[in-house]
This record gives structure tokens, sequence and C-alpha cells, in this order.
């Protein structure tokens, strides 16, 4: 956690209620803290996000599963896609899914660069409310600005859960204000739970990192 960083309930995070001693203080009562995940309120880190979600303890390259990865044309300032933005560990598999293909060039440049970085890099075309891979193929699925699109945020996170393999990691940097509620809530279960982050009054933007605990 950052310096200076509080940790508060989610609930009470983007609710505007306060925490006391004993408890999250609502208008009609208290809730236990140790009954929700918990917020570290710091301005989440795209790169500091995949970075977690790569640091497990398999021995060897990881499989990487990338969803909503775009279409790689962009190649600097705050736009450009996320192979620009070295989010990938070096040794690594990663395999990029996007309902649209990307451009041949601009694919083959992602490509060369990510060899540049030390990392495999594939595109796959799939949609991913019906992920084309085998239960338990990825060690790391991540996303980025990906889950407010025109779906069911909770039966893509089912699939992103379902191609993990048992303790493989989720990283998620998201603008959609309680998306957790998804990814915790409903899909992984607060045990999964390895960092949630956000800082509303800064940036419009909640990150973490969950694992497949069952």
């Amino acid at each position: 956690m950052a310096k200076g960083s509080a940790v508060v309930s989610r609930r009470n995070l983007f609710r505007g209620a306060s925490v006391s001693a004993i408890g999250v203080c609502w208008g009609w009562g208290r809730i236990s803290p140790a009954h929700a995940w918990t917020v570290d309120r710091v301005e989440p880190d795209e790169n500091d996000i995949y970075a977690e979600a790569q640091n497990t303890n398999t021995n060897g390259p990881l499989r990487v599963l990338w969803v909503g990865s775009g279409a790689f044309q962009i190649r600097s300032g705050a736009a450009r896609s996320g192979v620009y933005k070295n989010l990938f560990r070096a040794g690594n598999e990663v395999t990029a899914v996007d309902l649209l293909e990307p451009n041949p060039s601009d694919l083959r440049s992602a490509k060369r660069y990510a060899h540049e970085q030390g990392y495999g890099l594939r595109f796959r075309q799939g949609d991913a409310t019906r992920l084309n891979f085998e239960t338990g193929t990825f060690d790391v699925v991540v996303c980025s600005l990906f889950l407010c699109q025109d779906f069911d945020p909770e039966v893509v996170v089912c699939e992103i859960k379902r191609v993990l393999r048992p303790g493989g990691r989720f990283g998620f940097y998201e603008h959609v204000e309680d998306i957790d509620k998804v990814v915790v809530g409903k899909v992984f279960g607060e045990p999964s739970v390895v960092r949630i982050e956000a800082y509303p009054e800064k940036h419009n933007i909640l990150a973490g990192v969950v694992r497949k605990v069952s």
C-alpha cells in the first residue's frame, strides 16, 4: 500500500459513509468491516496492477490472456495500446483477444515490439462472453477499460474465472464505479482479493487483482 493511504470498506468508499472504530456507519445501522472487502484509497496505476497480476509463484513463463486488447495502432501518448505501455513481464506468453481483428501491419509491429521487450505476443479473434479456451488454460488474465462494453460484465468475468487455472490471477483496471461488486461480490468471492484500489476524488478508476481460489 502507498505511504499515507487509507484502507476503507468498499461499501464506504463510494457511498459517503463514515468509518468508526466499531464499523461502517450508515444512516440505519452499522456493518463490520470484517464482512466486506477493502479498497486501498490510492490512485490506481495500470502498470502496478498488471505487475501484481503477473506476480505468481509459477516457475517459467506465464500464460497470460489479455482480454479486450484493442487495435494496437496507437503507439504513443495516453491512449497508446497496452503493448506500448510495457505492461507485460519478459518471458511470458501473452494471448491478446478482441472481437475485432487488428490491422495486419499494426499487429506485426506490436509483435515485433513485444519481442524486443522479451515476451511473446499472439492475437486470437474472439468474443469475451464465450472465450474459446479450455478451462484452466491461463495463469493470468488482465483487462483495461473493457468491462464497460455492451455486454453483461458478470458473464465475461465468469468466463475469465473459468479459463484461469486454480490459483491464477485476474488483474483489472476499469472505470466502472462498482465493478468490484461483480468481480468480487458475484464471481470470485471475498477470499480471492489480493488488492483493490480506487481514489474517486482524483480518478474515475477502480482496479484490482484477485485470484481463483475455487
